[in-house]
């Protein structure tokens, strides 16, 4: 067992490092937006509409055609993801058009589905 100091809100614990856990205390007091971003993506339409955006951009009307779902709805969850900077749009006229904010959007939904796609070895 670690020698290790008394962690000061919780006096059962021992904590071998101070310093680090102080550290990551300290990060994990800012989480807020980057625990909204997964929500937003563990929502299935939300993710959906995301995933369909990683093939490339698309007129709100033919992303409501694609996730088969009314344009009304796409838009209010489109406008939740603009929020998030997980989408952008770019209004052409009367359409707008759809497509992820950067390359750090489309970077997670290539993690995703290269985690769903690979084989599970030792487990």
């Amino acid at each position: 067992m670690s020698s290790g100091k008394r962690a000061e809100d919780q006096p059962n614990v021992y904590c071998s490092n101070p310093d680090k856990v102080k550290e990551i205390i300290k990060k994990l007091e800012n989480l807020d937006v980057m625990v909204d971003i997964f929500k937003a993506m563990g929502d299935r339409t939300r993710f959906k509409l995301i995933y369909a955006l990683w093939f490339g951009e698309l007129c709100v009307c033919d992303l409501a055609l694609a996730v088969k779902m009314p344009i009304a709805a796409v838009s209010y969850h489109m406008r939740y993801l603009r929020s998030l900077r997980l989408v952008k749009d770019d209004k052409r006229g009367k359409n707008v058009f759809y497509s992820l904010d950067d390359d750090h959007i489309a970077e997670l939904v290539s993690i995703a589905l290269a985690h769903t796609q690979e084989e599970r070895g030792g487990r």
